[in-house]
C-alpha cells in the first residue's frame, strides 16, 4: 500500500465510527420526537388480560438508555451538550418547559447556575450558566471614538437590492 500524501485534502466523509455516530444521532432525535408527541392515555375497560401498553414517554426513555448503552459498548464519546440534556435518573430528555423546569440561581463558584429539574423523576442537574458580558452604561463612557448608529442586518436594509411585491404589484 502506498502512503497518503501530506498535501491531500482530508475527506469530510471519512469520519471514524460514522455508522455508530449516526445511530446515536437517530436515537437522540427519535427520543426527542417521542417525547414531544401528545399523549393518548385513553383508558379502555376490558376484562381480558393484555400486555401493558407502552407510552411514548417510556419509549423515549428507552431510546436514551439504548443510546447510552451503544455509546458505552462502542467507546464513542457523546458530545457534552447532548449529555447535559439527559436526565441521569430516568433517562428522559430534558426539554425546558416540556419535560423539565429550568431555574437560574446565583452561585458562589460561578456567577449563575442553571438548575434543570426533571418533571418525571424530580432529579435536579446543576450546570454553570454561560457568562454574560457586563453592560456598559452610556453616561460613564469617556472614550474618544465617536459612536455610529448600528446598521440593521443586511436582510432588513431597504437598499440591499431586494424587490418587494404586494400581490402581483412591484413596490418601489
Amino acid at each position: 500500500m502506498a502512503k497518503k500524501s501530506k498535501d491531500q485534502i482530508p475527506n469530510p466523509n471519512s469520519v471514524t465510527n460514522r455508522d455508530i455516530i449516526q445511530r446515536l444521532n437517530f436515537l437522540y432525535q427519535a427520543s426527542i420526537y417521542m417525547n414531544g408527541i401528545s399523549r393518548e392515555d385513553a383508558p379502555t375497560k376490558s376484562n381480558k388480560k393484555r400486555r401493558k401498553r407502552i407510552t411514548t414517554d417510556q419509549l423515549s426513555r428507552h431510546y436514551i438508555s439504548e443510546m447510552k448503552a451503544v455509546g458505552q459498548k462502542t467507546i464513542v464519546k457523546m458530545d457534552p451538550a447532548v449529555k447535559r440534556t439527559l436526565c441521569g435518573g430516568c433517562d428522559a430528555v430534558l426539554i425546558p418547559g416540556s419535560s423539565a423546569t429550568v431555574r437560574v440561581k446565583k452561585s458562589l463558584t460561578h456567577v449563575h447556575t442553571m438548575i434543570y429539574t426533571c418533571n418525571h423523576c424530580k432529579e435536579t442537574r446543576r450546570i454553570p450558566a454561560p457568562p454574560s458580558l457586563p453592560e456598559k452604561s452610556q453616561g460613564t463612557s469617556t472614550s474618544t471614538t465617536d459612536k455610529r448608529a448600528k446598521n440593521p442586518p443586511l436582510a432588513l436594509r431597504p437598499d440591499a437590492g431586494h424587490i418587494i411585491f404586494r400581490g402581483q404589484e412591484q413596490l418601489e
